[in-house]
């Protein structure tokens, strides 16, 4: 197998351990053999990727995100009741976008006539291009809740024979709504729309089959339910109250932040501009994220990030923690080793380790003395030892 060195400035490789000097990562085919001082990693049979006065890091884990949305362009749930292939088509131009911005690997929350699966298998067989895809098949939503465009499954025989569905398919990981959501109308981000046995039903169908359950859910009792029940991950969680975050420490429940779709100007706000309804609920999440960001901070809840189809913006992602406190390194674990975990590869990626995967991002400078976090600093994106970007 072919062997390449990388060598940069800077590295931070994941950990938590900070930042080291002049270290290189060694690439043996698609895994990493090695990480340490560069000149004690010098091979005579590599090929030498020197990146100067660069940073080198993992890559990017967006924990939750789509293929074929693009919020900026409004009506969401629109764009979902479009002809499949027109959805398909789109997903080329958005996977582009996330590698462009480092991203290697991606959680894909909901999306229909099976386009997720397939667009996940063309990756694999080198047909199309983009991060490695972990997916959920069609999300399970209550007739009246939000993301009702992707798939209703009301009851418990309902969510049964729903989840067993997409499992059948080939499912990593199921996705279900639990409260409203910000970009339908109707829905109050509050309200929950199943109730406890159904929540424990689809818990119960996924870990039998050894899978995670990723819940859409903003704040109020049905996230308490969504905790004590079992659901690994919280997606959005912009207005968790003080017994939600108990509930998500006492059982150990990770949380998806998605700050781009409703702080970007290109998000939600721009896409829905002429929709009052949608828009009082962009502000009212807006308006509670500094006092429920210090909860999540205070209660040390473990957060993975997403760009919930904000594609090529993850960078974004990463700024607005560091702007809301959390130093760089900690936001750059929350992009990397955090969305491993919350995905359940840990061991094979989200960190710049010997034996796992060879995702590597190299961004301009020296990011701990100056975080600079937009797609235009990604000089470098690897994923599995492939070089899929590689920029002056």
């Amino acid at each position: 197998m072919s062997r390449t060195l990388y060598t940069a400035r800077h590295l931070i490789d994941g950990t938590g351990r900070g930042a080291r000097a002049d270290h290189a990562v060694l690439v043996n085919g698609d895994r990493i053999e090695a990480v340490g001082p560069a000149n004690s990693l010098a091979a005579d049979d590599a090929h030498r990727v020197d990146l100067g006065d660069a940073t080198l890091v993992p890559g990017f884990v967006d924990a939750h995100t789509h293929l074929t949305i693009r919020p900026g362009e409004g009506d969401q749930h629109g764009q979902l009741r479009r002809p499949h292939v027109w959805q398909a088509l789109r997903a080329v131009r958005n996977l582009a976008a996330m590698v462009d911005s480092g991203v290697t690997t991606a959680r894909i929350m909901g999306e229909q006539a099976g386009i997720d699966f397939t667009v996940k298998a063309l990756i694999e067989s080198g047909e199309l291009e983009g991060p490695r895809l972990f997916v959920s098949g069609t999300a399970l939503s209550a007739t009246n809740g939000h993301g009702a465009a992707l798939g209703v499954a009301d009851g418990v025989d309902g969510v049964r024979h729903a989840v067993r569905t997409n499992l059948r398919d080939g499912a990593d990981h199921v996705k279900f709504f639990m409260t409203g959501g910000v970009s339908s109308s109707g829905t109050d981000l509050y309200a929950y729309h199943y109730g406890r046995d159904e929540v424990r039903c689809i818990v119960e169908e996924a870990h039998r089959a050894g899978r995670r359950v990723a819940v859409h859910a903003h704040g109020g009792e049905g996230v308490t339910i969504c905790a004590e029940e079992g659901v690994d991950s919280i997606e959005h969680g912009g207005l968790l109250t003080d017994e939600n975050v108990a509930a998500m420490s006492r059982h150990g429940t990770a949380l998806v932040l998605t700050k781009t779709i409703g702080h970007h100007p290109d998000g939600i706000e721009r896409g829905d501009a002429h929709r009052p309804d949608i828009l009082a609920k962009v502000r009212a999440s807006r308006a509670a994220d500094a006092e429920v960001f210090a909860r999540v901070l205070g209660a040390r809840l473990r957060f993975a990030l997403g760009t919930d189809s904000m594609h090529g913006l993850f960078g974004y992602e990463i700024a607005w923690l560091i702007e809301h406190g959390v130093d760089a390194e900690a936001a750059l674990v929350a992009a990397t080793r955090h969305g491993a975990e919350v995905i359940g590869i840990e061991a094979d990626a989200g960190t710049l380790e010997a034996g796992k995967r060879a995702d590597i991002v190299a961004l301009t400078g020296d990011y701990l003395g100056e975080p600079r976090t937009a797609p235009d600093d990604v000089r470098l994106v690897v994923k599995g030892g492939a070089v899929l970007r590689l920029r002056p």
